[in-house]
């Protein structure tokens, strides 16, 4: 008896001839769930490879091992997020080559070893990695505490988008809780994060003052319930912002766009207020700080990284994030998905994250391809 097998991987179907001398050869196809499992581990991906600032392209790289205490993880989603831009442009890292992508959900394959990587095989899962094994790929080797089951009713699409923004929303909601503001300020209110720090603040009855830069976005936050909206476009902007402070008694500001608006901030809040600043969407040095804030009315400019925040206040605390995480992903931290794209597309895809920057998340699907073609054969 001979058993011969044949890969097609337009259709990730594995076709196999079972010959006998004395009988008729009996074919059979087996499903792509069972070929992923009968595939070497040594078989090549598809990943997005960056070789140096701006510099990167669709490339065919080996499939990684898991080592103990890893998993590896076949991939379904995984967004673009303002830190991946960063990446791209080579604000993070300076060891190349590398595959960007900070977050994603998929399916656990294989398991290094150990309970938890064990536990999970099979299992739908959301993951995070560190900086140069990114998520922007077929397949991605993992911690397994760096993974979180998905429950049942939260798709791959949503489970993609469980770390970055909602992690950081959670230690946000819990800085204004730990510090006591009783009302804050947040820039690029428009956005996937800033709409789940809006919902959060609405939930806990905390008052935010919503920076948007067009007309247009103040729409979807009014939608959800935003009492409070400035336009940084706006000639009156300093004016209607310096009223709204002081109207609430704001004393923070959560800031991830940096340059000019951070300085805008503490010189407009009032005395022992605190900038938080999370991100750097304008690309340029704050400016615009007058010392004598600093110095005379006690105010403060801090930066707030997530990942040093969970480093330091250690594991139990991360597993308290995670299930906050979890019992919200479809309330106050669900993401809008506003397009999808193959991982073939990512120029396609970059590009209408630029053009689109509050419309929703953007999220790359290594299956996109093959699904299609599927489609259409």
């Amino acid at each position: 008896m001979i058993r011969i097998f044949f890969y097609f991987p337009a259709r990730q179907q594995l076709f196999s001839f079972k010959i006998s001398i004395i009988s008729t050869p009996d074919i059979n196809f087996v499903s792509s769930d069972c070929l992923l499992q009968w595939l070497s581990i040594n078989s090549m991906m598809r990943a997005i490879l960056l070789q140096g600032p701006n510099k990167f392209r669709l490339k065919q790289v080996p499939i990684p091992k898991p080592a103990k205490g890893e998993v590896l993880i076949r991939m379904e989603a995984a967004p673009i997020n303002p830190s991946d831009i960063i990446c791209l442009r080579g604000g993070i890292q300076n060891q190349y080559p590398l595959i960007p992508g900070f977050e994603g959900s998929g399916t656990v394959v294989e398991s290094g070893s150990g309970f938890l990587g064990w536990s999970l095989k099979g299992k739908r899962v959301a993951c995070f990695t560190d900086v140069g094994n990114g998520t922007w790929s077929e397949y991605v080797v993992t911690s397994a505490k760096k993974c979180m089951q998905l429950p049942k009713d939260v798709s791959f699409e949503q489970g993609a988008c469980s770390f970055t923004n909602p992690i950081a929303a959670v230690i946000i909601m819990d800085t204004i809780k730990e510090n006591s503001h009783k009302a804050i300020i947040q820039t690029a209110a428009a956005s996937s994060l800033g709409k789940m720090i809006l919902r959060s603040c609405i939930k806990e009855n905390i008052p935010v003052i919503n920076v948007v830069r067009r007309d247009e976005q103040a729409k979807s936050l009014k939608e959800i319930g935003a009492k409070y909206i400035v336009n940084s476009s706006s000639r009156n902007f300093e004016y209607e912002l310096k009223k709204h402070i002081d109207s609430l008694n704001a004393t923070a500001a959560f800031d991830c766009v940096g340059g000019e608006m951070t300085g805008n901030l503490i010189n407009l809040l009032g005395k022992n207020s605190v900038v938080y600043v999370y991100g750097m969407l304008s690309q340029e040095k704050i400016t615009e700080i007058d010392p004598a804030e600093l110095i005379f009315n006690r105010k403060k400019i801090e930066g707030l990284w997530t990942q040093e925040i969970i480093k330091r206040k250690g594991v139990y605390y991360l597993i308290k994030v995670l299930k906050k995480i979890v019992k919200e992903l479809s309330g106050t931290l669900k993401t809008d998905i506003a397009n999808e794209f193959d991982l073939g597309e990512i120029d396609t895809a970059l590009n209408y994250y630029r053009d689109n920057p509050s419309a929703g998340k953007i999220l790359l699907k290594p299956k996109m391809l093959t699904e299609n073609q599927n489609k259409n054969t």
